[in-house]
């Protein structure tokens, strides 16, 4: 296998994985490429290959960064192993590694991607093992793929943490699943995962969801803290769950329905907010199973549901015990119902249930109530011990309320009357309501730092619904409707999300709506590219929000102009409809920027009149921040020192907080910002650290004082001054170039003596103006460029963002600022690199002009965060003025223009010869006389590709050299050292 070294110092390293990946291979040895990648952070990485080969990192795991903004970074067919990288992708809609029909191995690599995208997906028949790797903030998706991850954490996904679709064989073992908005794992379209050893912690909604024929096996496992349901199994999905603790859901422990087929052994579920086990609409086999402390019922079998229950234990649940209602099916075989509040065993009227060797004992309430309608069978039923005598064949109309009422009495809940009137039906739920009250829940809400004004505008509608139940059970009219849609408008980071989970459940403790659930949807949601599949999309996640909450994020996208057909507008249309023909099931949150939501809510006539309630978001203050800041130190283990306090404070009151401000997730930023710098310095302390100095983060460890603003002190690492400058002048041609930077230079030195000499100093400003041909050294200065500020202590970091029109323009109005300010944002403590930059001011068709928008972000951002990046802008010298004329601020804000001539041949020959030498190849005189020749002759090639055109020629002349050595190593010859290091005149002319 050819062994290849990627770096960006070694002189004869590649400097790019492309660069290695398209570098010539023998003709002779084994196939594939083995690639070292030196340490070090590699952005604009982006490529695609079919061939075989190793990535590995060599300093180990995490010391290597490959970072994309394409819709891949790694994007790959053949067989592949990566080892030790950190791969990152910062696109909207891109993700970390995609694979297709080959075969990837993954070891202890890192994984991330912008949040609600795809950091990893296989598909088309590809197979992935991820081993002992980290994947942050993106989904991993297998679609019609096969695989394993094992050993593997996902943390933070704005959706499902691992999608398993379309007939995918997964195997997912010993793996840690954190955080998650949607799903922990969701395995559907007839896949087939095997889960084991996992934990799941804290998903948004369940922890494993198996639907649409979906066939898991789940063993040895524990889910904790789902934010819904923590298992289930639906849509004429299967389920085999063995083994497992279920702890802590927010509703069901398990849930099984619509079809959906369970079979489980020896589970624990403990603590469920609503109800421990419900079986509607489908089947469930438990065995050995225990339900302790369901705030609700512990089993529950409605409609249409089957149950059996063998062995095991039902313990302190709430209310009942088990129950089974109307159209249900139950048969309890050696199961013990124990504490109880009201019933230990309830059977209303039209179903059946079977309670055989069951033992249904020291229940504070009723222990088993039985409707005369309902078929009952019970054999060798021990029930003593409870706190009323048990009640069979009553009729429900004159003994249901009476039996709550006495069963309440016993448990000391109220008084028999008021439960007598309030609980009648609580003998036969028709469902499994929340645990939390509207109190406790509001309580929550207010527990949220900041958002005043957004804690005032749900308790006004809470209160407005409360009053409305007291009228109706009073007997009078409930008064007006109440609009119960909303707008939640404002910038990002502000908690919109959050509240609105908490008001779907505000609304189902209120009765308001049956379950509370929120659907988190945007546009590619609900909008289709083919006519009349936007009606369909948007009705189908109507339908799932039901009963619940349908949170529209970015809703605004909805209304955004398009030169062909506006599907955005049907699915608005469609929302504005059903909204009306469901008014009392679904409610509707439409989320976004405030400007932009006011052109969302006159996209219809009628949707201003159904969305009649906006609720601002308003940015966080500095003392808010500092405090999310402290939270979320605290729930990593981590605590601030006075001073990391003050600076981190001062670093807020700094800002300026406009609509595009981060909030929450700056904060997020700002601390783990400080967990990397602290880890970096404990890291070179001669002695392990204590556990006192691992909890706390120093001021040092913040890079906060001026936020990443440019600095006047000495230069932080003068050999590595000495080194760049070295490289830079090193460089064939470019004398107006070096003299240009030499200058700056000069005045950043000067600007340091005058101050150091209590002297007034003009601000040090590092934008240029790169103009010139492609294939002249552009991109390649402009990172030597950073590289320099940094170790002169200029810039914070150093790193090159390169970006170019696709980077920054977007599709609809607003769209174009926020993916700017990503970018920007992302160079910040750098330098931010774009190319052929005069395409923004070239009109982005008729009515639409978003690269003038982009322009006039990047004026805005450059005077903000003036101290914090360096623009460089790049592109042919007359298209540049063009560029500078398209906006009155652009031109003042850049230093100087440099201008990056042609190379003449001399120039091009020499930069043939500088990669020949670090390549370890001989360039005699005939070739070199021919290579001239060859340059002379097509003059006006080189002229235009200039150091492109030459690197090609270069790895043709290789190719040539490898193909004619090749051919006198099949005929038998014994090749010298000299004949494989030397290139000939038909190597370049050829």
């Amino acid at each position: 296998m050819l062994r290849l070294v990627v770096s960006q110092t070694s002189p004869r390293a590649y400097r790019t994985v492309l660069d290695a990946l398209q570098a010539p291979a023998p003709p002779y040895g084994p196939p594939g490429r083995h690639i070292l990648i030196e340490p070090g952070q590699y952005p604009a990485t982006g490529f695609r290959s079919s061939g075989d080969f190793v990535l590995t990192a060599a300093g180990g795991p995490g010391t290597v960064t490959l970072d994309g903004a394409t819709d891949a970074t790694i994007e790959v067919t053949g067989n592949v192993t990566l080892q030790g990288l950190v791969v990152r992708n910062w696109s909207d809609e891109g993700s970390a590694l995609d694979v297709a029909e080959g075969s990837v191995l993954a070891e202890q690599c890192r994984f991330v991607s912008r949040a609600g995208t795809v950091a990893v997906s296989v598909w088309n028949g590809g197979r992935l093992a991820l081993r002992n790797c980290r994947v942050q903030d993106g989904a991993v998706v297998y679609s019609a793929s096969s695989g394993l991850v094992e050993g593997t954490d996902l943390a933070g996904a704005e959706s499902n943490a691992l999608a398993i679709r379309k007939g995918s064989a997964v195997t997912v073992r010993g793996c840690r699943i954190e955080g998650a908005s949607g799903s922990g794992i969701w395995a559907t379209e007839g896949s087939r995962p095997l889960i084991e050893q996992c934990t799941i912690s804290d998903p948004g909604s369940a922890a494993v969801l198996v639907d649409d024929h979906a066939d898991a096996a789940i063993r040895n496992s524990a889910f904790h803290g789902t934010g819904m349901c923590s298992l289930v199994v639906r849509d004429k999905g299967s389920a085999l769950a063995e083994d497992c603790l279920i702890a802590d859901a927010a509703m069901e422990s398990v849930w099984v329905t619509a079809g959906g087929s369970l079979t489980a052994r020896r589970l624990r579920m403990e603590s469920s907010r609503r109800t421990g086990v419900v079986v509607e609409e489908g089947t469930g086999y438990f065995e050995d199973c225990e339900v302790h402390g369901a705030a609700r019922h512990g089993v529950f079998v409605g409609d249409r549901g089957r149950g059996t229950f063998v062995r095991g234990r039902v313990a302190g649940a709430a209310e009942i015990g088990v129950a089974v209602v109307a159209g249900g099916g139950g048969t309890f075989t050696g199961v013990t119902v124990t504490g109880s509040g009201l019933i230990g065993a309830s059977a209303d009227p039209d179903c059946e249930m079977s309670l055989l060797d069951c033992a249904i004992v020291d229940n504070p309430g009723t222990g088993i109530v039985a409707a005369k309608a309902a078929r009952v069978r019970m054999e060798a039923v021990t029930s003593e011990r409870n706190g009323q005598a048990d009640v069979l064949g009553f009729e429900p109309e004159a003994a249901t309320a009476k039996v709550v009422a006495t069963a309440r009495a016993a448990a000391a809940r109220a008084d028999a009357d008021a439960d007598a009137g309030t609980d009648a039906g609580a003998a036969s739920p028709g469902k499994a309501p929340g645990a939390a009250s509207a109190d406790e829940l509001l309580a929550e809400l207010d527990a949220m730092i900041g958002l005043a004004g957004v804690k005032r505008e749900i308790r006004k509608l809470t209160n407005l619904q409360k009053v409305a139940e007291q009228r109706r059970l009073a007997g009078l009219p409930p008064g007006p409707a109440i609009g119960r849609h909303m707008v939640f408008a404002g910038p990002p980071g502000t908690g919109k999300t959050t509240v609105a989970r908490l008001y779907g459940r505000i609304l189902a403790a209120l009765g308001v709506v049956e379950k509370g659930q929120v659907v988190e949807v945007s546009r590619t949601d609900l909008v289709s590219e083919n006519v009349g599949g936007t009606a369909l999309k948007t009705t189908e996640a109507f339908d799932r929000a039901k009963g619940g909450v349908l949170f529209i994020d970015e809703a605004y996208a909805l209304a955004r102009e398009s030169a062909g057909a506006d599907f955005g507008r049907e699915a608005i249309d469609t929302l504005v409809k059903l909204m009306e023909d469901h008014r009392d099931e679904v409610v509707v949150i439409a989320a976004g920027y405030s400007a932009e939501m006011r052109e969302f809510l006159s996209a219809n006539p009628g949707l201003r009149s159904r969305i009649s309630r906006t609720v601002e978001f308003e940015n966080y203050g500095p003392a808010e921040l500092l405090r999310i800041v402290e939270l979320q130190a605290g729930r990593d283990g981590y605590r601030l020192a006075d001073d990391t306090r003050a600076a981190v404070l001062g670093h807020f009151t700094s800002l300026k907080r406009d609509a595009s401000f981060g909030n929450g997730r700056a904060a997020r930023h700002v601390f783990e910002a400080a967990v990397e710098r602290q880890a970096q310095r404990l890291a070179d302390l001669p002695e392990p650290p204590s556990g006192d100095e691992l909890s706390l983060l120093l001021a040092e460890d913040l890079d906060v004082g001026t936020g990443l603003a440019a600095r006047f002190g000495e230069a932080r690492d003068t050999g590595q001054v000495r080194d760049v400058l070295a490289r830079l002048t090193g460089m064939t041609g470019l004398t107006e170039v070096k003299r240009e930077i030499g200058d700056l230079l000069d005045l950043l030195a000067s600007a340091r003596r005058r101050r150091e000499a209590g002297l007034d100093a003009e601000p040090f400003t590092g934008h240029l103006i790169f103009a010139g041909p492609p294939g002249t050294g552009k991109t390649t200065v402009a990172r030597l460029y950073g590289e320099l500020l940094a170790a002169l202590g200029v810039l914070a970091q150093g790193q090159v963002v390169e970006a170019a029109r696709v980077d920054l323009v977007g599709q609809y109005v607003g769209h174009t600022a926020k993916k700017t300010a990503d970018v920007f944002d992302r160079a910040r403590g750098g330098v931010l690199f774009i190319d052929e930059a005069y395409t923004l001011a070239r009109s982005g068709g008729p009515g639409s002009d978003f690269g003038q928008e982009a322009i006039d972000t990047l004026v805005k951002l450059m005077e903000d965060h003036r101290d914090e990046v360096v623009v460089v802008a790049a592109g042919y010298t007359a298209e540049m003025e063009g560029f500078l004329a398209a906006n009155p601020g652009l031109a003042s804000r850049f230093a100087r223009t440099l201008t990056f001539e042609p190379y003449d041949v001399a120039g091009l020959v020499s930069i043939f010869l500088g990669k020949a030498d670090g390549a370890d190849y001989l360039v005699p005189d005939g070739t070199l006389d021919a290579l001239a020749a060859r340059v002379e002759a097509e003059a006006d090639r080189f002229r235009e590709g200039n150091g492109r055109e030459i690197d090609k020629l270069f790895r043709s002349a290789v190719t040539a050299h490898a193909r004619r050595t090749g051919r006198l190593a099949d005929g038998g010859e014994e090749l010298t050292r000299e004949q494989l290091a030397t290139l000939l005149p038909e190597d370049v002319t050829g």
